[in-house]
């Protein structure tokens, strides 16, 4: 018999459209095809970041798993360069985002596709036609903050926010009511395949804040279930799609076992670890000159610190209107601007709301905010009640420090929640579920299921209510005070000018929040226009082929507006050669090199102090450094810039850190001949009681002399009489081994050795003539171990063995997922032949 729907059609359809919207972020991306790439901050400090793992690579052919060049040094698991996860989920990232094509194209068309791929099947599995899945998908893909992030460059977490919807429809699937029991079977296969694939995916991003949004949302919309199945007695059923939840959730963490344990085992280390000491700076500087360190609580991140990015209660109207707080911190204006007549300039700082600065809004779109409040009205069942939950709470926990009620409590007390910041990140919840809610409740608009007088009125009451609030805000505009946080510093650099310069700016910060809420209005309108012309067409029986141009209206309707926002913000401005972002040394590194080796220098570090010492890694590409970035550096290592590096600049410790060089602010090159080198023999220890022992000693120790260790957790004992001849010294390695070092040792009597590497115990392994060796911790957060006397060799092996071991935890993990799919499938489709038979 003919079908009247063959499934070549289908295919047809979905591999068109799926290649439209390669074709889209091809466009929108256009550039990179010409050999431009986009000039991203962050990613241009990650390949710094990486760059010694990367030529030790490509010199060797292995992997090295510590990273040298950043902070004295530190693990290279949460920057990259990484061997392989052998994990399923690593072919399927790399082809999902397009890393096969090159990586200049996956930090850009890649994110784009993965965005609009992501949530086309998302909605796929909702039920959704393929024309209403490709506008959810662009209307997410194209949401403000979604490009704007990968202008900065946050590919990882932007890849990681791409299969936010997929999890949560892989779940809808597996929970939701079944009509019959070949539905169940169905719907727990497919929803389970696609939860387990998509959360798989989202873990191997490794941007562990993402995932801990999609879990609250997660677990919103299970309690929804849960509460739909004991009304409707159905909690057998239901126990089983949880369980096939579970069974996915396994095998999706197995299968990124490694990125997961290794992360877990070094956050306890670092700064969102919490603290090791009470002591502060303040204990040492008594005029008043003490830098503020950057957290004093024993778990998780300080409060102030992790909420300094906390969107403003008002600032939220910026999903409905883009510029009701002034856009950026750099917003571009017209030549007709008032900014730009007073100081001939077209960018300026007019964003005038509650964070720090921003590189633009978070803008959802004015017509996606309809289109949630028409499905809040349309929408029945669970699917209303759980969007509606997780985006009010998002956006309650995008409010941050500005909700502290509620905020301070979840800090507090909600799990890992401490270890997060950014709180206004929480949005990209909030966008998820809106745009979901606004493409369900446009089917149910389309569906025949709802009376036509129910529709009418839901589509009057979200348009009404929509353009009611644009409305108020534009009789409201001439009273706001168009002054933010940021005008405060500003004030302070301008002094008598900033009440003319501010007056400028307000001007053009008015005119931009009453420009774009006639804009938002009229998209707005237009939308609204569309669905009302289809209500009335659908009463001629014209629904199938209107419900089509209907959608495809709201294609081009979203795609103009989101794509009109966005490009103020990622545009041909932000284009680069590809050769322009290559690392380059500065003078300074080609200075240092020519004095290293006139004075025969190896294997030293250097303090940069005319880039932005601690918030800048690009120096890490070409020389050892002190400093460096990362927002996940040790604990100790930051309490060391805190009390010793920042502000008040300790000799002593400079020279433990073999601090060879120094780059002064203007850009000269002092060389510090009082580096205490790689490795040294201490000839006394000072044994103090606990960590602010260790770290306040240092303060007038002679470390070139003193080892100052921690009696409650190391134990040690020097000879009587030590040997003033021994030597150590470190062996120089071409091409350097981030993970093996090794030194040769001559003495007459037990030495001990102080070595110019971090402690970092759960990774490195000690070994004196080949024999395992214990080391202990001096100094604060360097090495040491008591060397027997004669002639030895001393080496130190990054082993990792969490690492390892969570290497065959993945594979494994990955072969037990296919094996299990694929039966799943094979007994699947046998039984569908079977019922068809």
């Amino acid at each position: 018999m003919k079908q009247s729907n063959p499934i070549w059609k289908k295919v047809a359809l979905h591999g068109g459209l799926v290649l439209a919207m390669l074709a889209l972020a091809c466009i929108y991306f256009s550039p990179v095809l010409g050999g431009k790439v986009v000039n991203q901050g962050d990613t241009q400090m990650v390949e710094a970041m990486m760059k010694e793992t990367k030529d030790y690579h490509a010199q060797t052919g292995d992997y090295a798993l510590w990273n040298s060049a950043m902070f004295s040094g530190m693990p290279i698991y949460q920057v990259g360069g990484n061997p392989p996860t052998p994990s399923l989920f690593t072919p399927l990232q790399k082809l999902g985002t397009l890393q096969v094509a090159g990586m200049d194209v996956a930090r850009s068309i890649g994110v784009l596709f993965f965005y609009l791929i992501g949530f086309y099947v998302a909605l796929l599995a909702l039920g959704c036609s393929p024309w209403l899945a490709l506008f959810g998908a662009i209307a997410f893909g194209l949401g403000s903050y979604n490009i704007i992030i990968i202008e900065a460059g946050h590919i990882t977490k932007a890849w990681a926010m791409a299969m936010i919807a997929p999890v949560l429809a892989g779940m809808v699937l597996c929970l939701r009511k079944k009509a019959d029991r070949a539905t169940q079977w169905r719907d727990w296969l497919w929803g389970g395949l696609l939860f387990t694939l998509a959360l798989g995916l989202q873990l191997m991003c490794n941007h562990i804040q993402i995932t801990y949004y999609t879990i609250i949302a997660a677990l919103l919309l299970g309690l929804t279930y849960l509460g739909y199945a004991i009304a409707e007695k159905r909690l057998p059923q239901l126990t089983t799609g949880v369980g096939v939840l579970l069974l996915g959730c396994g095998l999706a963490f197995a299968c990124n076992a490694r990125n997961l344990m290794v992360s877990q085992q070094y956050t306890a280390y670092t700064m969102r670890g919490g603290n090791v000491i009470t002591a502060t700076p303040a204990d040492l500087y008594h005029d008043g000159t003490a830098p503020s360190p950057e957290s004093n609580r024993k778990s998780g991140l300080d409060i102030d610190y992790a909420f300094s990015w906390s969107y403003g209660v008002g600032e939220t109207y910026t999903l409905l209107v883009p510029g009701a707080m002034g856009g950026g911190s750099g917003e571009w204006v017209g030549k007709e601007s008032a900014s730009y007549k007073a100081f001939r300039q077209q960018q300026m700082p007019l964003y005038w709301g509650d964070q720090p600065f921003t590189s633009g809004p978070v803008y959802f779109g004015a017509i996606v905010v309809f289109l949630a409040l028409l499905g809040l009205l349309l929408v029945k069942g669970p699917e209303r009640w759980w969007l509606l939950a997780a985006t009010v709470v998002a956006v309650m926990m995008s409010w941050g420090r500005n909700m502290m009620w509620l905020n301070e409590w979840l800090f507090n007390h909600l799990p890992l929640y401490n270890k997060f910041r950014t709180p206004s990140m929480a949005l990209v919840l909030a966008n998820v579920c809106m745009v979901l809610l606004g493409v369900l409740g446009i089917r149910e608009l389309m569906s025949d299921k709802v009376e036509s007088k129910r529709k009418r009125l839901a589509l009057y009451i979200a348009g009404g209510t929509t353009a009611g609030v644009l409305l108020i805000g534009l009789l409201l505009s001439s009273g706001f005070s168009y002054s933010g946080r940021a005008d405060e510093q500003m004030a302070a650099q301008y002094g008598d000018q900033w009440g003319q310069i501010l007056d400028i700016f307000m001007q053009d910060r008015q005119a931009l929040f009453v420009g774009d809420s006639w804009r938002s209005l009229l998209f707005v309108a237009l939308a609204f226009a569309a669905l009302w012309l289809y209500l009335r067409t659908e009463r001629g029986g014209k629904r199938q082929g209107m419900a089509i141009g209907v959608s495809l209206a709201l294609v081009a309707l979203v795609m103009i507006d989101l794509w009109g926002v966005d490009s103020r913000y990622l545009n041909e401005k932000n284009y680069v050669s590809a050769r322009k972002v290559q690392l380059r040394p500065d003078p300074w590194d080609a200075t240092i090199d020519d004095q290293a080796a006139r004075f025969g220098d190896q294997d030293y570090r250097v303090l940069n102090l005319a880039v932005n010492t601690f918030n800048s890694s690009k120096s890490a590409a070409f020389h050892h450094q002190v400093g460096g970035y990362s927002a996940v550096k040790m604990r100790r290592y930051q309490d060391l810039i805190d009390f010793y590096l920042a502000g008040h600049i300790n000799q002593g410790v400079l020279n433990m850190l073999n601090t060879r060089y120094i780059v002064l602010q203007g850009g000269q090159v002092q060389r510090n001949p009082e580096a205490l080198g790689n490795c040294w023999f201490a000839s006394e220890v000072k044994e103090v009681a606990d960590a602010n022992g260790e770290i306040l000693s240092l303060a007038d120790a002679d470390l070139s002399r003193t080892a100052v260790v921690n009696r409650t957790e190391f134990a040690v004992s020097l000879p009587e009489v030590l040997d003033s001849t021994a030597t150590i010294a470190m062996e120089h390695q071409t091409p350097y081994n981030p993970d093996h070092l090794k030194y040769t040792t001559r003495s007459r009597t037990p030495q001990l050795a102080v070595f110019s590497e971090v402690y970092y115990e759960p990774d490195w392994r000690a070994y004196i003539d080949g024999k395992p060796a214990e080391y202990i911790r001096a100094n604060y957060l360097l090495r040491a171990m008591m060397v027997p006397a004669g002639e030895h060799v001393v080496e130190f092996r990054n082993e990792a063995p969490l690492f390892h071991q969570m290497n065959r935890v993945a594979l494994i993990g990955s072969i037990v997922l296919v094996l299990l799919a694929t039966g799943a499938l094979i007994v699947y489709y046998r039984k569908r032949k079977e019922t068809a038979c």
